[in-house]
């Protein structure tokens, strides 16, 4: 239980003041990393959520589901207590590839706050003892070493490693001030140019996958999977032109504001899959006008599905899964061309919309997806002619009892098709108003196709959207307030039921934590407004952009 403790110490009190600054001291080469900023103003912006937090008393509930001992449940008690002071000044958390095994390492730093010295110095010196840790040194600073973590603390700073090499490199930049004979995370033209485009926030994250085919042939090697005839590298190829990965999520007066960007490597091995990941052209979206405005969350993106099929397609040649590709697949399979049965009659915009659920679907709500036709009558001979085939086929490959069959039914003037697909799931498509629809019950269906006003016209979603550049690749729209309250209304039973199964609490602990949880859900509702966000093409690949208004 105590080590535990030591990791969640560690990884909780990484709270930061200033962003950028204990990556100017880490290694450059990171495959990952993690950084909280101000997380002390955060949490002052929104102190009455985290006073609902703190009310669900998590660390008596923690204890009982784990049979904690009474000082076990005090210690974690008082590391939750004390959660505040541990996260308020600065953090990172790298992972890296290691050039020795191969495998991967991490990194952790953090300043805790100011008065927290006295607290750090002594978990250190008892997780030392429980672990079995022999005190060392490393450059004049302290450090506790055991078979599988190197850690310590000195002068405001606490720091970990999987191995000393790692420590010290960071250790030097801090001692010496960033000065080192190589360049450091921060530094990094690979770091800076994504970092740089999301700009400040709580928390980053970046993700650097060019290097991640070599972390995946070690797994590969080591797990030694018998595919005889498969080739890896395509995948590994892709894996790796997928490039970096950025995000920043920043706590304002205002709400909550997201942006991420995606930058492909563009000298990766499939310059196909990068072609896919940079689209350019943005097309009229037109989904809004055919949604109902009861909708409480929408999305709508532009999409080339022909360059898709065709890497995928790709994919399944160079890998010998299916010589050929998708063409000789759904010829061989289905005596279908999908070309022209299901690629030519699609606009390109795939958009989905949620509708507020009844029953076992309240508290996640109803789904349902539309996908842009420019020929309504290719689309349900498609229907009609070629989804019975997919789904024969499919189920045959997860040896199901196949039952391909549907029934026509009428809603108003638009036919309903209804297919009966595995454990009795239900498939429910129409096709109407440029969009084939598909639900997974009547009820979606039913409400993707009501009458009365549609969402373009709702003043809360042009509100929202107003913010949206006219040359977006895609937005999403969210009714957050009404989500979450049907959360929390339907909740209640699920929760129970999961709490009850899943960890050994008492009825009451168990119905107190219920209360709490849909409590919080409904007072999140009550603060939240409507969501908006949107991505766009930029230079180096796709920026998206969000924002989550909050009434602190």
């Amino acid at each position: 239980m105590k080590t535990f403790l030591l990791s969640a110490i560690a990884i909780s009190s990484l709270g930061v003041a200033n962003a950028q600054t204990l990556s100017k001291f880490a290694p450059a080469n990171a495959l990952a990393s993690i950084e909280l900023n101000d997380l002390a103003g955060a949490r002052k912006q929104s102190a009455a959520l985290f006073k609902q937090l703190s009310d669900l008393n998590l660390g008596a509930v923690i204890a009982e589901a784990t049979g904690s001992s009474r000082a076990e449940q005090r210690d974690l008690e008082t590391m939750l207590a004390d959660f505040g002071s541990l996260v308020d000044r600065e953090g990172l958390v790298s992972l890296y590839l290691s050039p020795k095994n191969g495998q991967v390492g991490f990194l952790m730093a953090a300043r805790p706050a100011a008065n927290a010295d006295a607290k750090m110095q002594k978990w250190m010196r008892d997780s030392a003892k429980t672990m079995n840790a022999r005190g060392s040194r490393i450059l004049g600073f302290p450090v506790f070493q055991s078979t599988a973590l190197n850690f310590g603390y000195m002068g405001g700073l606490a720091y970990a490693a999987s191995d000393t090499t790692m420590l010290n490199e960071f250790l030097s930049r801090f001692r010496n001030q960033g000065n080192f004979n190589r360049p450091s995370l921060a530094a990094s033209s690979s770091y800076s140019e994504v970092m740089n485009q999301v700009g400040a926030g709580n928390m980053r994250l970046y993700f650097d996958l060019r290097n991640a085919s070599q972390l995946a042939r070690g797994i590969i090697d080591m797990v030694d999977p018998e595919l005889p005839g498969i080739k890896l590298e395509p995948v590994l190829d892709a894996l790796t032109t997928y490039g970096r990965f950025a995000g920043a999520w920043r706590v304002t007066p205002e709400g909550i504001d997201n942006t991420t960007i995606t930058v492909p490597e563009a000298r990766g091995a499939d310059t196909q899959f990068a072609r896919v990941l940079t689209p350019k052209d943005a097309i009229d979206l037109k989904a809004a006008s055919v949604v109902p405005a009861t909708a409480t969350g929408f999305s709508t993106s532009s999409n080339n599905f022909t360059l898709w099929y065709d890497w995928l397609s790709s994919i399944l040649d160079r890998t010998g899964a299916n010589p050929g590709g998708l063409d000789n697949f759904f010829k061989g399979e289905f005596g279908i061309d999908a070309r022209k049965s299901i690629l030519s009659w699609t606009t390109g915009e795939l958009a989905s919309a949620t509708f507020v659920g009844k029953g076992a679907t309240q508290s996640i709500g109803e789904s349902v997806q539309y996908i842009g036709t420019k020929d309504e009558k290719a689309t349900t001979e498609m229907i009609e002619k070629v989804l019975p085939k997919l789904i024969e086929i499919g189920q045959r490959l997860a040896q199901q009892k196949v039952n391909n069959k549907f029934t026509k039914s009428k809603f108003g003037s638009t036919d309903i098709y209804r297919f009966v697909i595995a454990d009795n799931t239900p498939f429910v498509l129409a096709v109407r108003d440029g969009f084939l629809m598909v639900a997974t019950s009547d009820t979606g269906i039913t409400a993707a196709l009501s009458s009365g006003a549609k969402l373009e016209s709702s003043t809360n979603y042009k509100t929202a959207t107003a913010r949206v550049p006219k040359d977006a690749l895609g937005w999403s729209y969210g009714d957050t307030t009404t989500s979450l309250k049907s959360a929390a209304d339907g909740a209640s039973q699920v929760l129970e039921l999961v709490l009850s199964l899943g960890l050994d609490l008492k009825p009451s602990t168990s119905k107190k934590l219920v209360g709490g949880i849909t409590g919080m859900l409904n007072t999140l509702g009550d603060r939240a407004g409507f969501a908006v966000s949107w991505t766009e093409a930029v230079a180096a690949g796709t920026k998206t952009r969000s924002f989550q208004p909050v009434k602190w």
